[in-house]
This record gives structure tokens, sequence and C-alpha cells, in this order.
């Protein structure tokens, strides 16, 4: 392995190609919706789409409810992919052939999207082709490192600098070509984007890596491999990150129907709330990086349960921001700057718990199984989404403050799950080295 100021040989390469991924990924979900809107609501066009009378008859949706369905199902069939895709991955394609077969069958996807017909088939290539590049790509990251490298976490804080600095600029890009000139234009960007993150990628990883096999050739088991302790660790996970997920749900009606958003007699529109999370998360990612790299350098490396649990208690506290806006001012009239502050401490907290707990997932298990012990990072992820949905169909019954109340409890036990974790790992390390 080559370093360079200690940053590994191809990190940089990994970093951009999924963000050239993600960034053909936002793009279209910043438009899916409004051109499904528009083509389902013409009844001759959507009787062309293969297959999509049988999804209405099974949902009973029409219009635009059918064109929700379509888009949450694709949703989360992608976010559910990484789990069988780092099952292949591992077990009988490798991790190189994965990433290459997933991007391709992802810029397939874009590229049938222009064909209105094939949309079903299209999107649910786009999904299982993430599959397999996105548990992958990770896992391989994390092989650039060392089992008990604790700058694991900075490599993945980089690969969510990425993702975000994408996430910020592909609605930008793709969204408003898409809208503005034509839906075709933009699922045509998307493609060209996640060609030139292949493109990257092979270019990083040169023909050589393909002979590659599933079974790679470190078989022995990583530090922290117990499945109890995974389990623990996912649950953690999911916990943690339900009042986020609740940023683009319920917290947007309490803010579009609760909040006063005036600046200068002038009513700001909701969605810049979401535009300011995706800058200050972008913020926090760079920030809590910069620290880190500075503080380690002060003294020694800081373990990656340590960085996890100082980010829960931030996420503990922006949740509580929330529950007692709620309690001070009920569903009106909430002052701005509390949503603000939940924004601000729940992105700095994350950009501490998420990069930690891929690394934990990553050096978890067997180098052969990592797209899979990937994979399981990204089911937390979608446990914590399915916990969020839950409790925002509870936002109109349940008193306010009661709601937000739940959401902060939800994080204080996703901390107190990695208090437990940081314990046993302590003890791990101190038995280790009296032995």
């Amino acid at each position: 392995m080559g370093w360079r100021a200690g940053v590994p040989d191809r990190l940089l390469t990994l970093c951009c190609s999924v963000a050239f991924e993600r960034a053909a990924y936002f793009g279209l979900k910043s438009i899916l919706a409004l051109y499904l809107a528009e083509l389902l609501i013409d009844e001759r066009a959507a009787g062309e789409v293969w297959l999509l009378a049988e999804l209405a008859a099974a949902s009973g949706a029409s219009g635009l409810a059918l064109a929700g369905v379509v888009t949450g199902l694709f949703v989360s069939l992608a976010t559910l992919a990484p789990l069988v895709g780092g099952l292949l991955a591992d077990r009988l394609i490798g991790q190189h052939r994965a990433i290459m077969l997933g991007g391709l069958m992802m810029a397939a996807g874009h590229g049938l999207l222009i064909l209105a017909p094939a949309i079903l088939p299209a999107l649910v290539t786009i999904a299982l082709g993430s599959g397999l590049f996105k548990g992958s790509v990770a896992a391989r990251l994390s092989g650039l490192y060392d089992a008990e490298d604790p700058r694991r976490v900075e490599g993945f804080r980089l690969f969510f600098l990425a993702i975000n600095i994408a996430g910020l600029i592909a609605p930008l890009a793709i969204g408003t070509v898409g809208e503005r000139a034509h839906w075709h234009a933009g699922f045509a960007l998307s493609c060209a984007a996640m060609l030139a993150g292949l493109a990257v990628y092979r270019r990083g990883f040169g023909p050589e890596t393909g002979r590659e096999t599933a079974a790679p050739a470190e078989d022995g088991p990583r530090p922290g491999a117990a499945p109890a302790g995974l389990i623990a660790l996912g649950a953690a996970t999911a916990l943690l990150t339900v009042p986020n997920a609740q940023i683009t749900n319920a917290y947007l009606l309490w803010a579009r129907d609760g909040f006063v958003r005036d600046l200068a007699g002038w009513r700001f529109p909701v969605s810049w709330l979401i535009a300011a999370d995706g800058l200050v998360s972008l913020a926090a990612l760079a920030a809590t990086g910069a620290f880190w790299a500075w503080r380690e350098r002060q003294a020694a490396p800081v373990r990656a349960e340590t960085k996890s649990l100082i980010g829960a208690a931030f996420v503990v506290a922006g949740a509580a921001c929330l529950a007692l806006a709620a309690l001070l001012r009920g569903r009106s009239a909430v002052p701005v700057g509390w949503g603000l502050a939940f924004q601000l401490l729940n992105s700095l907290g994350l950009a501490n718990v998420l990069p930690a707990m891929m690394a934990r997932f990553g050096q978890s298990g067997a180098a052969r199984y990592g797209a899979t012990m990937m994979a399981g990072f990204y089911l937390s992820l979608f446990g914590g989404g399915l916990i969020s949905t839950w409790l925002a169909g509870q936002f109109v019954t349940l008193p306010i403050a009661t709601f937000w109340l739940l959401h902060g409890a939800c994080a204080l036990a996703g901390t107190a799950l990695l208090a437990v974790l940081r314990f046993q790992a302590r003890d791990n390390a101190a038995l280790a080295a009296a032995a």
C-alpha cells in the first residue's frame, strides 16, 4: 500500500468515482417524481408504460398517487439492494467485477429512462446496479487500510464529503436541465455522470484488478466480528438516524405550517431549509475532518468508538432542540432558529457518527465478506428510515412535544448502545494488551 501524507493510494479515485455515481442518482431523484407526475397524468401515455397496469392494480393507486408509489418503491429497492449485491460480490464475482457490472447496469438504466415505456425496468436496473456498486466501493475503501488503522474513519469522512458534494450539485445541474430543458436531457446527464464515475474507477483500478477472485487472500476474521456486536452497532446506527430521516418528512411539514420564516418582511420558502441542511452537512463533514486531523496531530489517534459517541451526543442535543421548541411553542409561531439549531447539531453529530459506523462495519469481518458487511450499514440506514416513516404517520395524532420527544428517545437509545459498545471495545483492548 502506498501513502501520500497519510492518504492511501486510490482513496481519491474511489471518492471521485462514488461522487459521480451519487450525482447520477441524486440528479435522477430530483426530477423523477416530477417526470412521473407529468407522465402518469396522461392516461394514454401511462397505458404504454410496461408493467404499470399491474403495479396500479396491486397498489390500488392511480395518477399522482401512483407516481408516489413508483418513486417510493424505487428508493426502497435501491436501499435494500446492497444486501443482495454484497452477497453476490463476496461469494461469486468479486468486488471489482461487482463495481463494473453495477456501474454498467446503472448507466444502462439511466439511458433506458429516455424510453418512456421502459421506465419501470429502467428503475429496477438502476436500483439493482446500485446494490452491486455501493457496498463493493465502500468495501474497497475499507480495504485500503490495515485492520486497526484509525485513519479508516477519516477515509470514510472523505467518502461522505464526496457524496454530500454530489448531493448538493446534482439537483442544481441535472435537476435544472431536466425540469427547464427536457426530462430526457436530465436522464442523459445522469447517464453521462455514471459513465464518468466508471471511467474514473477504471483508470485507478486497472485491468489487473479484474483478475480478482470472489475471495481475496486475507481470510481471517478482523477485530469486532461478533454477530451480537454488529447487530447492536446496526441498531445504534438506525436509532441515531431517525431524527435525520424526518427532515424531508414531518419536520418539513411542521416548518411549513408552524415556523416563523420571515426575513425583512419576506417569507422564505420552506425548501430553503433543505438546501440549508445540505450546506450545513457539507460544512460539518469538512469541519469535523479538520478538527480530528488537528487533534490527532497534537495527541494519539482517537478510536472510532469515541468519535461516534461524541457525535451521538450532538444528535441527541439536536433532537432536544425540537422537543424543547415543541414544548415552548407547540405547532405554531416557532422561531426558525430552533430548527436551524437542530439541523446544525444533527449534522455535526452525523458527520462523526456515520463515517465511524461505516469504518466499524468495514473492519468487522473477514476481508472476503467486505461488501456484505457494508450492506449491513446500509440496512441500518433503511431501518432508521422505517422507524422515521412510522413516526411520521403519528405526526397529526400525537401532541407535537410527544412526537419530537420520541425522536429524542430514539437518539438517546442509540447513544446508550454506542456507550456500551465503546466500553466493551475498551475492555477487549485491555485484555488483548494484557495477554
